[in-house]
């Protein structure tokens, strides 16, 4: 292969990378509950609307969506919670998204979220497509926040979580280790003692 046809090759295998977005996982942030819902008194659970919104292909995200709900499930039944389809004691929903970064040494970065409503490509530096050089890399920062409400839809309990992925394939060839990272360390201290007085 040609100096450019290996260049372009490296070219094609950079920018696909930037397609796949990973979700969050691995740093701790900052978690928020009501003292006052006591979660030893109500075990039941339901589940709204996820909303995960990558640059993956749909049927990617379907399937991190099913892992993710799968992990939260099995973490909450060891726990003593339990899925029910009717009058839940509370529900969950999370939202999580990544965005892309490409560095070109310390001077330059891109964001893969759009400058305007009505931009809907990601703007990597030029266009038409990333600008590269030899010291460019790709960087995703993922973030994850879950939501657990009451029947009124007040937030009873949220915490965030995010990281920073240096290998988007690789996180992507992991799903299962990054989903199962997530969730235990998102729910590392859930549920939290209620301080409501008798």
């Amino acid at each position: 292969m040609s100096h450019s046809g290996n260049f372009a090759y490296h070219l094609r295998l950079l920018y696909l990378a930037m397609l796949t977005i990973p979700l969050a996982s691995a740093q701790s942030g900052p978690t928020a509950f009501d003292k006052n819902f006591d979660f030893s008194e109500h075990k039941r659970y339901a589940w709204q609307q996820n909303h995960l919104v990558t640059r993956q292909h749909p049927d990617t995200n379907e399937v991190m969506n099913l892992k993710i709900v799968k992990e939260v499930n099995q973490l909450l039944l060891a726990r003593g919670f339990a899925e029910v389809k009717e009058k839940p004691d509370f529900y969950i929903y999370y939202d999580g998204g990544g965005d892309t970064e490409i560095r070109e040494g310390e001077k330059a970065q891109a964001n893969s979220a759009p400058l305007s409503p009505s931009d809907s490509t990601p703007t990597y530096g030029l266009g038409n497509g990333p600008a590269l050089a030899p010291s460019t890399w790709l960087k995703v920062n993922g973030k994850i926040v879950f939501h657990v409400t009451d029947g009124t839809k007040k937030i009873v309990w949220e915490t965030t979580y995010k990281k920073t992925f240096h290998d988007p394939q690789k996180a992507l060839r992991d799903m299962d280790k990054v989903v199962r990272d997530l969730v235990s360390k998102s729910f590392k201290d859930f549920p939290p003692k209620s301080q409501k007085k008798s």
